[in-house]
């Protein structure tokens, strides 16, 4: 585990893509390391259930999830360090990472961190975060028992933590700001059978009241303002990439700054990679974010033979 080791591949997050490729980096004679912020797993781990593994059809919670990797990365002896990643050098030969306060170096570098919540930008939103302003409801569902609360959004992930919350919350506000959801059909029909939860249509959020923690909403419906009395909400507005510390590397991305890649996870910028959720692709999910992370190494592996 020695950080000043030049390693055959750098992965930069610890996600399904960043985890499978150290996993098939590792079984195709690679050393490797594994930069992660948090825990292995990624944002799977703050999932209640995950059920659409393929294998497990009684599912497995994200925790669960995240614990298997480390035994699995555990197994092949491979180093993950946790901490923050401050800058990122990957356009040389060597690829440089400064982490928490240490250097790493790559021969070739894997990007995997994933996406981060949209925020909503409205007043009191970042001023609350983490007293009553959440964007993980398995992670703060339980601090909201018998209380009522609003989540916002309208596709698959707002629909499920509705659903899931709906077991804590006393009421559920679901306010969407168009007339129908775009979550898949089953989810909407199962949110529209629950008595606590109540779907505000057309309405968006202009406000969050508080000093300490939440004390409420104002919400714009129809063109008029009124104030919700709620205790905490959570917000599925969609994700944006986790890049900031791509900032000044000149790196072929889309408008939305999703990293451009080939199929074998190849960037613009030679000798390194992009797995997960973090590159354009058509379906983000975990079994996908994996199946990224295997081409990626595989690819890198015929890539060193000529490094």
């Amino acid at each position: 585990m020695d950080k000043d080791k030049l390693y055959d591949m750098l992965i930069l997050g610890g996600g399904p893509a960043g985890a499978t490729a150290a996993l098939y980096g590792a079984r195709a004679g690679l050393s490797v390391a594994v930069l992660e912020k948090m825990m292995l797993g990624g944002e799977i781990v703050s999932t209640a259930h995950l059920d659409n593994w393929p294998g497990l059809p009684d599912g497995i919670s994200g925790p669960e999830f995240g614990e298997l990797l480390q035994k699995h990365l555990d197994k092949l002896e491979v180093p993950v360090f946790y901490g923050e990643i401050e800058t990122a050098n990957l356009t040389g030969k060597v690829k440089k990472v400064t982490f928490s306060g240490q250097e790493y170096s790559g021969k070739t570098a894997l990007i995997a961190t994933g996406t981060v919540p949209n925020l909503l930008g409205v007043e009191g939103e970042t001023e609350l975060r983490g007293r009553g302003v959440s964007y993980c409801a398995t992670c703060d569902a339980a601090f909201f028992r018998g209380k009522d609360i609003v989540v916002v959004g309208g596709g698959d992930a707002a629909l499920e933590e509705t659903i899931f919350l709906t077991r804590f919350a006393e009421k559920v506000y679901l306010i969407h700001r168009r007339d129908k959801f775009r979550g898949c059909s089953w989810l909407q029909q199962k949110v529209l059978e629950l008595p606590s939860v109540e779907v505000l249509w057309n309405t968006t959020v202009s406000k969050i009241d508080g000093k300490d923690r939440v004390s409420g909403l104002v919400i714009s419906q129809g063109g008029k303002e009124r104030h919700l009395d709620v205790q905490g909400i959570f917000i599925y507005t969609g994700r944006l990439p986790n890049a900031d510390y791509l900032k000044g590397i000149e790196m072929e991305r889309d408008e939305r700054g999703y990293i451009i890649t080939n199929p074998k996870m190849e960037t613009s910028v030679e000798g390194v990679y992009a797995a997960g959720d973090i590159r354009q692709k058509f379906l983000r999910q975990v079994v996908t974010a994996a199946a990224d992370g295997a081409i990626a190494a595989t690819a890198v592996s015929q890539y060193l033979y000529a490094y």
